[in-house]
């Protein structure tokens, strides 16, 4: 993990206060990775974020779970591989310890990503952000999309859900829903766009709308129909039956 830069430093495990959206207006953040050195390397990377505030860093689920149940960290930023118990009991742990939901999850890939079947996993666990280990430039700004009940995932591993999801579900016809009414035309669009696999940006091109207006509508969507991440949304359209059809454009954005 190259891109991710290793300086020198120690835990730094601070108490826990009244659960709030962030702390002194900072986000709270646990780190999980079995490599020292890549903890400390994401250390460096948040701690240049005044935005952030690293709690800990454990290297294994166990310590992980026993630091989240003392700091109750807003966000917890873990590697898919995280040694000790199945990383899929770990993330319902940590979504479930917080009855609000309010701990936001996001899993660090390495370069062979998640196997098909982890990635519906997780999802359906909780996780709301699937981002690649190598993509540093993203980490940061992903997780902190996250925190603000947005979503954050690597185009490639929206790919594989796709691949998974073409071999375990039959698409069917459009149907009327009573979730999709929430959904103004284009958040309808939107919602099967991503279904199709497109990232903000290749939306925002075939609409002819900003980025930063797409992922604004998509936030909405997530709120709207109680998604998690970019995996839910997929999901959700396969089963409605709409991820292979886009409405006609509208003329609101």
């Amino acid at each position: 993990m190259s891109a991710i830069p290793a300086v020198d430093g120690r835990d730094e495990w601070m108490p826990a206060r009244s659960r709030t959206a962030a702390c002194n207006g900072r986000i709270k953040l646990l780190l999980g990775d079995e490599q020292p050195l890549v903890r400390r390397g994401l250390r460096a990377l948040f701690e240049s974020d005044p935005a952030f505030r690293v709690q800990g860093e454990a290297g294994n689920g166990s310590s992980l779970l026993e630091l989240a149940s003392a700091h109750r960290p807003d966000m917890v930023l873990m590697d898919v591989d995280l040694p000790g118990p199945d990383v899929l009991d770990v993330v319902r742990r940590l979504v479930g310890d917080r009855p609000d939901g309010s701990t936001g999850v996001v899993l660090l890939a390495s370069e062979g990503g998640l196997a098909d079947g982890r990635v519906l996993g997780a999802a359906r666990a909780g996780v709301r952000g699937f981002l690649f280990k190598r993509e540093s430039s993203e980490i940061v700004s992903g997780v902190r999309d996250v925190a603000r009940g947005g979503a954050a995932m690597s185009p490639a591993i929206v790919g594989q859900v796709l691949k998974a999801l073409r071999r375990t579900h039959r698409p069917a016809a459009f149907r009327p829903s009573g979730e999709l009414a929430l959904l103004t035309p284009r958040e309808l669009q939107i919602f099967q766009l991503v279904a199709q696999g497109l990232t903000n940006q290749q939306i925002a091109d075939v609409l002819v709308l900003s980025e930063a207006t797409v992922k604004s509508h998509f936030n909405r969507i997530c709120r709207k129909l109680a998604l998690r991440n970019r995996v839910d949304a997929v999901i959700l359209a396969y089963e409605m039956g709409v991820a292979g059809t886009v409405t006609e454009p509208c003329s609101t954005a």
